[in-house]
């Protein structure tokens, strides 16, 4: 029952995702389940060998038409608010350039994530943008953006479906639009996490900002 309940969760044309090496390129294990990926998105080139206010989130929940139906907007996600996947002790990573707030992989821990926050419900993804610095022409950095979800009511399996990723080319000052397809909004069951992978531990290459652009329900 729990897992009937989980798949309808993820768009009827998510795909899953089982290659033991993609699912290692986005920082899970080789046999995870409930990976999927959305339509149109590719992954062959992920593949590897081997800032939030309440006060702001609780005026919209008061007032759900405080943005116009189908208004555009954006909600970025800094450096900082980036954490190792598997870092208990904080020493993976500098902060550095870019007064401080560029992040690079120092350790052995490949990915870092954050969560984006203040999404609303019901509304659609349009875009996602990243921003880095990329000097090192043996190695590159990978973002993905992730919708994690679980049965809103219930108990229930974590699904992971990969909605949009793209990889840095070697440029001081990077940037991509990646489109996700105008997926809709679900907060109900869902959080959107966007992870980086850095493919070397060199200050070479810096992660500098990601953003989801959206529109208002």
């Amino acid at each position: 029952m729990a897992i009937n309940a989980q798949s309808s969760l993820a768009a009827t044309t998510d795909m899953p995702v089982s290659d033991p090496a993609t699912l290692r390129a986005m920082g899970f294990e080789p046999d995870a389940g409930n990976v999927y990926v959305a339509a149109g998105v590719d992954l062959t080139g992920t593949r590897i060998d081997l800032e939030s206010d309440t006060s702001v989130n609780r005026d919209l929940a008061v007032h759900p038409n405080l943005f116009p139906s189908g208004s555009v907007d954006y909600s970025p996600v800094a450096p900082k608010e980036f954490f190792g996947r598997v870092d208990s002790t904080g020493t993976q990573w500098r902060f550095s350039s870019g007064g401080s707030t560029e992040i690079s992989r120092l350790g052995t821990e490949a990915f870092a994530d954050a969560q984006v926050e203040d999404l609303p419900n019901g509304g659609v993804l349009q875009f996602f943008r990243w921003w880095w610095s990329d000097n090192d022409p043996s190695s590159a950095m990978t973002a993905f953006l992730f919708e994690i979800c679980q049965p809103a009511f219930a108990g229930g399996a974590i699904t992971f479906t990969t909605v949009a990723t793209s990889t840095s080319t070697d440029t001081l000052t990077g940037s991509a639009a990646i489109s996700t397809a105008s997926r809709p909004i679900d907060t109900q069951s869902c959080y959107y996490l966007v992870r980086v992978r850095f493919d070397a531990a060199t200050a070479l290459l810096r992660f500098q900002k990601a953003r989801l652009q959206f529109t208002h329900p």
